[in-house]
């Protein structure tokens, strides 16, 4: 205690030199406190973000033109006009597989699979479908069908609602010079209830049935290469006797059976990765009961399946309950929005090239595992939403090829077209890609604000590093100077010390306890200042900004419609300040300790004499 009292009352002696080298070295503490605060930080956030935060890619080829089509129209008779999208060569999703590239998920371009079961219900069909139906017409007088003409009903050959009618009014509506029909021949026709004709000009005329489409097929190959057939190409035929045992009329016995598709098919689709579909990134889509789809399912080909609540209700499933698919064709264009939003209304033929309907090519039974709900006010309509009966797959878990039942291909489209690559790399695929130079095909990437996240975050970073290198030159420096002043300057102070007996412990506590009080006032006020100034840089810096799940990982999992807002982790970890001072503290007493060990090893007399080596 006598040498620690001596040891103060020297440093009290030199209190401006003391207080100025405490001030120093608090603040050498404090700007590695704050460096390394800062660094621990944004270290913590970026792995965390890279954790939550998804970047997913979608293709599109762009249209080679836009033109306008012209549709005549038998009420007004006039023609209407609207704007159609004309596309070149499809180009394939080879162009996709970029050299250097990264991809965690995908490429890929998804198909959708029309799985038919009469059991299905789709919708509460008491409030009425235009429907399409196939019948037999015989008109009472020659006409041409410009507008309404009366046919007699002789028989039908498919009709989902039933059809008590003796007669029926047929228009021709779309079509600019109608065919004759003559009376007494029975024509086989394609058609669907239509409105009342007149009801765009306020007329008083007969609700009319118009062509539906035409008997045609528009199945391709792998490629999407359209496969030759013999369809007729039109809306009706004339029946003759003996017609129905011809190869028309097998035609036309095999697409009335295909028609009640409509009313008892879901679109089902093959998913690789749930976090390529935009609907649950967007929040549009969100699970509410059981699990949603995992790699694993993939990876293992589980016959597992999430389905829309519409369809679970429809159909009384519930999560655990098995449901049978029976695929009969897949679909390369369109989008399962627009092709089956209520009823599974296709714009492509429903034979095969050959005039058949399409045989199942794959059945299993699948359970389900999830059920998922669209939130309010989401768009129903857009490409990317998800058809109201849609059920989703493993797409591992099918294990035919739909080779021959491809019933429609058609170009790229965002909505089916995606890929994930890591996060923060768009600019560097980007630059693949135009290195590429592949035309043609249009990118869209999604990152919810990651690039810009992770660049601030990159930016504070650095700034911690400046502030790290700074704090530990400026420690090591005031640590030198100070150790030299207090203790290689006061080398005749230990000479004097060991020529009145002191032993070299007493002598080291002499000159160590008062230094190490000092350096020790000065860390535990750089690591606290140090501590308190962290959490208000940043407090300020993150105040204001928030980013959501949006496009992360964790939405497919969120129980409601609600999506998680992401915070990044203001939580200043004190251990950080606590280390940088003790580290300092630690610095200080090796440097004393050096340089007293020097200070012991010099001959006291020769230091008295002024003979010093």
């Amino acid at each position: 205690m006598v040498m620690i009292r001596y040891s103060l009352r020297q440093l009290w002696r030199m209190r401006r030199i003391s207080a100025f080298f405490v001030l120093l070295l608090t603040f050498a503490v404090l700007l590695l406190s704050l460096g390394g605060s800062m660094y621990a930080l944004t270290s913590a956030n970026m792995e965390r973000f890279e954790d939550v935060f998804l970047t997913i890619g979608t293709a599109e080829q762009i249209p080679a033109s836009v033109k306008r089509v012209k549709i005549w129209d038998a009420e007004i008779q006039d023609y209407r006009f609207r704007t159609e999208k004309t596309y070149g060569e499809t180009v394939p999703l080879s162009v996709l597989e970029l050299d250097g590239a990264e991809y965690l998920s995908g490429p890929e371009r998804r198909p959708y699979y029309v799985a038919y079961d009469p059991a299905f219900q789709l919708a509460n069909e008491r409030t009425g479908f235009h429907q399409g139906v196939v019948v037999e017409g015989e008109p009472y007088e020659d006409c041409i069908p410009s507008g309404p003409v009366r046919m007699r009903l002789k028989r039908v050959l498919y009709s989902h609602y039933p059809m008590n009618l003796i007669d029926f009014y047929f228009c021709d509506h779309q079509n600019p010079q109608p065919g004759l029909l003559e009376a007494g021949k029975t024509y086989v026709m394609y058609l669907v209830d239509a409105s009342t004709h007149g009801w765009r000009t306020s007329g008083d005329g007969p609700d009319e049935w118009i062509p539906a489409g035409a008997l045609s097929s528009d199945q391709t190959d792998p490629a999407g290469n359209k496969i030759p057939d013999t369809m007729p190409g039109r809306f009706f035929e004339e029946v003759t006797e003996g017609f129905y045992d011809t190869e028309a009329g097998r035609r036309w016995t095999e697409f009335a059976g295909t028609l009640d598709w409509v009313w008892h098919s879901v679109p089902v689709t093959p998913v690789s990765d749930l976090n390529l579909l935009l609907p649950f990134y967007r929040g549009d889509a969100y699970l509410t009961e059981g699990r949603a789809l995992e790699e694993a399912d993939q990876e293992e080909g589980r016959r597992v399946c999430m389905i829309s609540r519409h369809f679970a209700v429809n159909n009384g499933l519930a999560v655990g309950a098995p449901l049978s698919l029976s695929l009969i064709l897949a679909s390369y264009s369109g989008t399962t929005s627009s092709d089956a939003s209520f009823l599974y209304w296709p714009g492509y033929g429903l034979l095969n090239a050959e005039g058949k309907a399409y045989e199942p090519f794959f059945e299993a039974e699948y359970t389900v595992v999830g059920i998922y709900d669209w939130s309010p006010g989401s768009s129903r309509t857009s490409d990317y939403a998800l058809g109201r009966n849609e059920v989703l797959i493993p797409a591992g878990s099918v294990t035919e090829s739909e080779e021959h039942n491809i019933a429609s291909y058609g170009p790229m489209k965002a909505a089916n077209t995606s890929f994930r690559i890591p996060n923060g790399s768009i600019r560097e695929y980007q630059a693949l890609w135009k290195e590429q130079g592949t035309e043609g095909i249009e990118l869209q990437f999604y990152d919810r604000g990651y690039t810009e996240l992770q660049a601030s975050l990159a930016g504070i970073r650095r700034l911690s590093i400046i502030l790290l290198a700074a704090g530990i030159v400026t420690a090591l420096l005031v640590l030198t100077f100070f150790c030299h002043l207090f203790i290689a300057g006061q080398c005749r102070r230990t000479a004097i010390e060991r020529s009145l007996g002191m032993a070299k412990k007493q002598c080291i506590l002499s000159l160590l306890a008062g230094l190490l009080l000092l350096c020790m006032s000065g860390c535990i006020l750089g690591s606290a200042a140090g501590f308190w100034l962290s959490g208000e840089t940043v407090s300020r810096m993150e105040t204001g900004r928030h980013y959501s799940t949006l496009y992360s990982s964790g939405i497919i999992a969120a129980s409601g419609n609600e999506t998680e807002e992401i915070l990044p982790d203001a939580s200043v970890n004190g251990a950080v300040s606590a280390v940088s001072g003790t580290g300092v503290l630690a610095a200080a007493a090796l440097l004393s300790l050096f340089m007293i060990r020097r200070n012991l090893q010099k001959e006291p007399l020769k230091l008295l004499g002024g003979r010093e080596e």
